[in-house]
């Protein structure tokens, strides 16, 4: 996936949280815009420590391995589509 369209869903206001579908399945979500820092040609993406306001590990993700963005559904969209 192109950079410029993974750092749109980052950029969004407001923020709506997503998750990052890779080629080989695995899936990533962004909860909040600093877990995710779109360079040139990578992603990279951290998972916020419980309780604590720093990054517990980070991974780096060439952006062409990114297949598709899915917006995360809310406890309450789920509720009302249901």
């Amino acid at each position: 996936m192109a950079p410029q369209a993974i750092l749109a869903s980052v950029r969004q206001i407001p923020f709506e949280p997503f998750q990052l579908v890779l080629v080989d399945g695995a899936r990533y979500e962004i909860r909040h815009p600093d877990q995710c820092m779109v360079m040139k040609r990578e992603v990279v993406i951290g998972q916020p420590a419980k309780d604590e306001d720093y990054m517990e590990w980070s991974l780096k993700i060439n952006c062409w391995n990114v297949t598709r963005i899915e917006r995360i559904r809310s406890k309450v969209e789920s509720v009302i589509t249901m």
